[in-house]
């Protein structure tokens, strides 16, 4: 996955890190903090703690890595929408994405308060570049959490790229209300006699930014809901 120099820093730094092998066990080490692969905006570290409720100065970004998803291929119900993944008979099929490590079980149940609603949790392997002892990059296979469409693939369109072009997300207001969000509790959690607070213990700031972005939330999963409707209806 090929980055651009005007992305977000986080992105970049994310798109960019290579963990090396005794990282990478450590993570797969740890008791409740199996990785999760995502391929869509969760790829933005911004949008990402956003969603799992984590402080923007955390540097989530070096639990991040690029990987490598095989026996899936990617589709969209619009030019517009949001992407997902479909199994595929073809052995070439392969999605782009990231590798997400070290988030506890919180975390995972938030990601699966966005992306469950619609499609499955399954267990698939990807693949990752990590870097040994001598300094030298290997390829290594990890088991991880990653959500995929397993209904009828009526309606989907195949993107025929093997990740999802993110840049028409970051020229979009949502991307904009939700960096906006974060970079505001950032500001407030540092300033001079501010407290950390802990990730669900929502201050009445972030309870009302939450609710200045249901809107942009509903729309974001309206193309899924409403063709996973409209699938239903044609089934029947």
């Amino acid at each position: 996955m090929d980055f651009k120099q005007w992305y977000p820093k986080d992105f970049i730094l994310a798109l960019s890190n290579t963990l090396t092998e005794k990282e990478v066990t450590l993570f797969l080490q740890k008791p409740g903090s199996s990785p999760r692969f995502v391929y869509g905006i969760l790829m933005l570290p911004t949008v990402l703690k956003y969603y799992i409720d984590m402080d923007q100065a955390v540097e989530i970004d070096k639990s991040m890595t690029q990987a490598t998803l095989f026996g899936y291929q990617l589709y969209q119900f619009a030019d517009s929408s949001p992407p997902v993944i479909v199994r595929s008979s073809d052995p070439k099929a392969v999605v782009d994405g990231m590798l997400i490590f070290n988030l506890n079980e919180r975390q995972r149940n938030s990601i699966y308060e966005l992306e469950g609603g619609l499609m499955d949790l399954v267990s698939a392997q990807v693949e990752i570049c990590e870097e040994d002892c001598r300094g030298e990059r290997n390829l290594r296979s990890v088991e991880a959490g990653t959500f995929a469409w397993e209904n009828s693939k009526e309606g989907l369109i195949s993107t025929k790229t093997t990740s999802w072009g993110i840049d028409g997300f970051l020229n979009s207001p949502f991307y904009e209300n939700i960096d906006r969000a974060q970079r505001r509790t950032s500001l407030e959690s540092s300033a001079p006699g501010g407290v950390c607070r802990p990730a669900r213990m929502l201050s009445a700031v972030e309870r009302g930014r939450r609710g200045s972005t249901s809107s942009l939330l509903r729309r974001y999963r309206a193309s899924l809901t409403s063709i996973y409707e409209g699938s239903e209806t044609h089934d029947t």
